[in-house]
């Protein structure tokens, strides 16, 4: 596979011995080698050396070889959806009309532009995925493409059956729990059990929404009233004088392989539950400035130990789904954070949350033969990173 987007191009080698030079190679955010090339054969790196190459050699110029990029979340079945629903009206709002619109598109639509939306992560070289389906119709979209990673079939309310998980080789599927505030521990915990007997990661929203932290905490609120309204008896859930994060923490739900998303409510006592549970953290920076004003304290976070990936949410909260973007907002509203932080976020953090460091987020030896060249043209390291996460 060789795909070029803008400066960028997509490299994948499935079954020859290449030899593959630039004038950068990134093999991890703190080894990085100036003028080398990575040995490839049988589809896999065999290894990366300094230096010209004196066997014969593809020479893709003075610019950068660099590990795909990793969207550790997303909704590939909301595309159809971009630039149809306001951000100003408040969450509760775009969350009604997400909803209204989704469904009177009806599933054709919604395919459509989810393959779309694959073609384009594929040509700006985010190559894998975590992607969360309600609907279920984006598994064999994902399957059919270039894409690896995680296919996430998600739940809400609290209706326990048999779940469908299985670990693949470049495309697994598990399974996600919406929320803590739309699900209940029953399922939660079910889900949890269905993905950890597989050894796949489980996926959640936490801590993403104020009506979410009052439910949860207080056991009232807009939220309370809601699922009463709709006949959902919510009296036995172990709720009350806790965060979001706690509750889950509560249940049993934290562990290695849990990927807690968003967190944008976060407390001190949060942040240590988080790092000793050695759960996989993503933000979505982008989607949570549009739908809520604010954003998560990264800072914060890595601060505690914690690493955190990236991810964009969906079209419908977010301009685009390209990484590469959201590693630009990122530096932009988050000046004190190391460009070669924000890198790893984008590719060895997200390849850690999905459980994929074994195929990808370096260019270490025995990793696949996928990466990417970007044409740049700098002078030292710290300016390398900075051009990539910049997106110029």
């Amino acid at each position: 596979m060789t795909s070029d987007f803008k400066n960028l191009i997509c490299i994948e080698i499935n079954n020859k011995r290449q030899l593959h030079r630039a004038g950068w190679i990134i093999v991890d955010p703190i080894t990085i080698i100036e003028n080398g090339f990575i040995e490839i054969e049988n589809g896999f790196i065999r290894g990366v050396h300094k230096g010209t190459p004196k066997e014969k050699s593809i020479d893709h110029g003075p610019g950068v070889l660099m590990p795909p990029l990793v969207n550790a979340h997303l909704h590939l079945e909301l595309s159809a959806l971009k630039d149809s629903l306001p951000f100003d009206k408040g969450f509760k709002v775009w969350v009604k009309m997400l909803l209204e619109k989704r469904e009177a598109l009806g599933e054709e639509k919604l395919i459509k532009e989810a393959q779309n939306s694959v073609r384009d992560l594929i040509k700006s070289g985010n190559l894998y995925v975590g992607d969360i389906s309600t609907l279920g119709i984006t598994k064999s979209i994902i399957e059919d493409s270039a894409l690896n990673g995680v296919c996430f079939h998600e739940f809400l309310g609290s209706d326990i059956q048999p779940f469908f998980a299985q670990k693949n080789d470049y495309v697994s599927f598990s399974v996600a729990g919406h929320a803590p505030h739309t699900t209940s521990p029953q399922l939660l915990k079910a889900l949890k059990k269905t993905s950890k007997s597989e050894g796949l990661p489980f996926s959640i929203h936490v801590a993403e929404s104020d009506d979410e932290a009052e439910f949860i905490n207080e056991r009232k609120g807009q939220w309370a009233n809601f699922l009463t309204s709709r006949g959902i008896d919510w009296s036995s859930w172990d709720i009350g004088s806790k965060t979001p994060v706690r509750y889950i923490n509560d249940m049993g739900l934290l562990d290695p392989l849990t990927l807690v998303v968003h967190l944008l409510n976060l407390n001190d006592k949060d942040t240590e539950i988080l790092t000793r549970s050695k759960a996989k953290v993503c933000v979505c920076p982008r989607s949570n400035q549009n739908l809520h004003g604010k954003l998560p304290d990264i800072e914060k976070m890595i601060t505690a130990g914690i690493q955190p990936a990236l991810g964009t949410d969906s079209l419908a909260s977010c301009e685009s789904l390209n990484i590469f973007d959201e590693m630009g907002f990122v530096q932009n509203h988050y000046p004190r954070l190391d460009p070669a932080t924000i890198f790893s976020m984008g590719t060895i953090n997200g390849a850690r949350a999905l459980g994929l460091e074994r195929l990808t987020g370096t260019l270490s030896k025995g990793k696949r033969a996928r990466f990417l060249y970007r044409s740049v043209k700098v002078m030292n390291k710290k300016d390398l990173f900075e051009r990539i996460i910049s997106n110029e």
